[in-house]
């Protein structure tokens, strides 16, 4: 799990007015411990901290900024996580070494613009899989979805193909998933795994292994171990994919998607939103028939 990508940016909260975050896992100082001893490397370690700053989950004062750029991390940094680890030094004792990395420029802040984030009707979908469609579609249709929820694989499979052929493949709809896990930590980590895929190009191949391979809810399909021997079928660098799954790289993006969906009153899946081109929207619940939608986006038109 990649617990070093997440420990430090959720950790900040309690004591630092530079470097601050929303909330602290149960977990991080497993992380702190692991890189403290070897477990983790610095370039990883780096790489977290650097992700978490830039996408805001760490909060850094700008004041700490600097042209300046250090090559490596002090010894007492990783000495004050393992000590942070085992519980012999506070927060704010550890928090003093995340602001030595900003303030030597040994990791690099990067303003998000605006214009990088995508936003459709209120939704942000940024952090969404690629979509299927034209990209000037008038129309966008989103579906929250949890890999073992039985009636989005049985939607995906069988309404959506009709969907594709009526509205999606006619460029008047494009399609967003958006995963919203709720039954279980293998949900999490199957989506998880297909954002590894997105990252070697092979998103879409990933979910049609999903779909074809669900068996339930928390039975073991789709274990850890199941995913990574899904990606063996796929022409992907494994040591990647392995690396991605196991340490968690893409968990704040799931949580994400999951606080998007949180934040328009999803409470079960499949969820589907349809956006029309003037921003009028509706929510359509459940696994509905391709004639619903038409139905809709003919209202909308």
């Amino acid at each position: 799990m990649n617990y070093f990508v997440i420990f430090l940016g959720l950790l900040v909260v309690l004591s630092s007015q530079s470097v601050f975050a929303e909330e602290v896992p149960s977990w991080i100082k497993n992380s702190a411990g692991w890189w403290a001893d070897g477990s983790i490397g610095d370039a990883d370690f780096l790489n977290g901290i650097q992700y978490l700053v830039n996408e805001k989950v760490i909060f850094v004062d700008s004041s700490l900024l600097t042209e300046k750029k250090s090559e490596e991390i002090p010894p007492w940094i990783k000495n004050s996580a393992g000590w942070w680890a085992d519980g012999s030094i506070g927060d704010a004792d550890f928090l003093n070494g995340i602001q030595y990395l900003v303030s030597n420029g040994i990791i690099s802040v990067e303003s998000k613009k605006e214009s990088e984030k995508l936003i459709i009707g209120g939704f942000d979908l940024s952090n969404a899989g690629p979509f299927e469609g034209n990209s000037d579609a008038a129309f966008t249709i989103i579906m929250f979805s949890d890999h073992q929820c039985e009636k989005c694989v049985n939607w995906l499979i069988h309404e959506k193909k009709v969907l594709n052929e009526k509205l999606i493949e006619s460029g008047t709809v494009k399609f967003f998933i958006l995963d919203y896990p709720m039954l279980g930590e293998d949900s999490v980590s199957a989506a998880e795994a297909s954002y590894c895929a997105l990252e070697q190009g092979k998103y879409f191949e990933y979910l049609s292994i999903l779909y074809r391979e669900y068996s339930g809810v928390q039975n073991g399909w789709a274990s850890t171990d199941a995913l990574m021997e899904y990606a063996k079928g796929l022409d992907l660098n494994f040591d990647e994919f392995d690396s991605c799954l196991f340490w968690d790289q893409q968990a704040l993006r799931v949580d994400f998607n999951k606080k998007v969906a949180l934040s328009h009153g999803v409470v079960g899946t499949p969820t589907f939103f349809v956006i029309g081109p003037n921003g009028e929207m509706e929510k359509i619940a459940g696994p509905q028939p391709p004639m619903i939608f038409e139905a809709v986006i003919k209202e909308m038109s």
